[in-house]
């Protein structure tokens, strides 16, 4: 059940930075804090593949 919630919970956070850098934003993000951004969303994926491997 605690791998459920922290799947969600980077989904969630996937989506909320994705939509930071999708064309539908509402101010542009720097490019340090994109290049950041991404870093972080990457770091979530990984977590998901880890958490969703280890089940």
């Amino acid at each position: 059940m605690e791998n459920n919630e922290k799947l969600k919970q980077n989904a969630q956070e996937l989506k909320k930075g994705l939509e930071l850098l999708s064309r539908d934003r509402k101010v542009v993000l720097p490019h340090n804090k994109a290049f950041d951004l991404v870093d972080e969303l990457q770091e979530k994926v990984d977590e998901i593949i880890n958490i969703t491997g280890s089940t």
